[in-house]
């Protein structure tokens, strides 16, 4: 059984009635028996049921269905969601959860832009496979995208994908053997633990600071783990918005160069940084691998990432990616070159960027007592905020408090990299919501869980 069959299972019995609210589901290992299959897909399945507000897990004693209930303003108690509403993934009226960049023009840049493609005489190579890398109109789009984040680039450097996902899956998995050990931040992106997971390595969690990855850290750990790749988030890094300095890059480099651990840089959120800082791949072209999307500045639903990587590493990343995509659609590369072409994406870039400095100050202004100095100096603004929860209440159940205040959010345990790190955050996402006001309202409540529970604020 797939890991979204267990939610849709769970999320039926709910609505049947079969399972009540504040129920304690079997154990992970108690339902994989029942279902004959793995773990892994069980802990990812409610690891999702979790993030979508159906249940709420409590150390030590279990996952429990939520109440789905809230109050409304004559004190009456109605359901929260309806199961129409869970099949569509709508559990809370403000989510926090997810790194959406909202746009009120998106839907006109889609429309429009079908609305070209559709008027123009079909493309021979929509009815026909293309060169894995993509066609030479892709790479040079792509070249003119990127020679502004990171500098120098030739096309033939350049590996069109199906998304930074993608991205990270072909670079990780062309790049180690299954039992190597890939280091990356000891909080990160999820999508790294999935790959990990997928392709059978072993992450090496690099202890951080409120500046990023500690070099002498990563030193270490290259030393003692025989580490193969560094997979890292040095710019806005998610979750927890630190930028890396740039002393700290060059010495990161020499690490990665004396130990001959080639650098995979995420760079997704990069578009939203100025160059105050330089990406891996300028300061070291021949070691260093920079990634990125259009997920974060134009939309999650168009499928298109870059991989640019020195020559030595093109076999086998253009091997790999035969092997996983074959190639990304010509139909979608088509779309977002004309929307690169038009300034569609720069601009809506550069709105992105206005509208999340307004919230950026805004939540650091309400929320300042919970997060770090380093945020709240943090002059370019940060797509989310990473809010320190104490020892005393679980994640868990902080979330549980705030979706029933009809706020969804992900707790630190999502993120890290190990089990023994200290996750009592949660990461509170600034730019999916599409009224500031909403986002206002959200904040406000947040901020008086946090003052009416026994959290302590980090700056009094």
């Amino acid at each position: 059984m797939k890991t979204t069959e267990i939610v849709t299972m769970v999320q039926e019995k709910i609505a049947a009635g079969i399972l009540k609210p504040g129920e304690r589901l079997p154990t992970h290992r108690d339902m994989a028996w029942d279902l004959k299959c793995s773990v892994g897909t069980v802990t990812r399945a409610y690891g999702e049921l979790e993030r979508i507000g159906i249940t709420y897990a409590h150390v030590g004693r279990g996952t429990f269905v939520a109440s789905g209930e809230t109050v409304d303003e004559n004190g009456r108690r109605n359901p929260l969601w309806h199961f129409e509403q869970i099949q569509n993934q709508i559990f809370a009226p403000t989510d926090l959860s997810l790194n959406r960049f909202y746009h009120p023009d998106s839907g006109k840049a889609f429309t429009q832009g079908f609305q070209v493609l559709a008027d123009r005489q079909p493309q021979p190579e929509y009815r026909d496979y293309i060169d894995t890398r993509g066609r030479a109109e892709d790479l040079s789009a792509a070249e003119k995208w990127l020679k502004p984040l990171i500098g120098h680039v030739e096309t033939e450097n350049i590996i069109v994908t199906q998304g930074a996902q993608s991205s990270l899956y072909l670079t990780m998995s062309a790049l180690t053997k299954p039992g190597d050990t890939i280091a990356t931040e000891a909080f990160g992106y999820p999508g790294i633990k999935a790959v990990a997971q997928d392709i059978g390595v072993k992450l090496q969690a690099i202890e951080m600071d409120d500046y990023g990855m500690l070099p002498e850290a990563f030193e270490a750990a290259a030393k003692r783990a025989r580490v193969r790749l560094l997979v890292t988030v040095p710019t806005n890094h998610n979750p927890t918005g630190t930028t890396l300095p740039m002393e700290r890059r060059r010495e990161i480099i020499r690490i990665a160069l004396e130990h001959n651990i080639p650098i995979v840089e995420d760079g997704v959120y990069a578009p939203f940084h100025d160059k105050c800082v330089s990406t891996f791949w300028e300061i070291c072209p021949e070691n260093s691998i920079f990634l990125t999307s259009f997920s974060k500045v134009f939309s999650p639903g168009i499928r298109v990432g870059y991989v640019v990587a020195p020559m030595r590493f093109m076999p086998k990343l253009v091997s790999s990616m035969t092997a996983i995509n074959w190639m990304t659609s010509p139909i979608t590369l088509d779309l977002i070159n004309q929307q690169l072409k038009s300034g569609v994406v720069h601009k809506h870039r550069d709105d992105l960027i206005i509208e999340g400095g307004v919230r950026f100050s805004m939540a650091k202004e309400i929320l300042g007592p919970w997060i770090s100095a380093t945020q709240i100096g943090q002059e370019q603004f940060l797509p989310h905020l990473w809010v320190r929860l104490p020892i005393s209440i679980s994640p868990s159940e902080f979330i549980e408090q705030a979706r029933a205040r009809g706020i969804a959010l992900i707790g630190g345990d999502r993120f890290a990299m190990n089990r023994h790190l200290d996750d009592h955050y949660i990461r509170v996402c600034l730019m999916a919501v599409p009224e500031i006001k909403h986002l206002e309202s959200a904040l406000f409540i947040l901020a008086d869980l946090l003052s009416t529970s026994d959290v302590q604020p980090l700056i009094s």
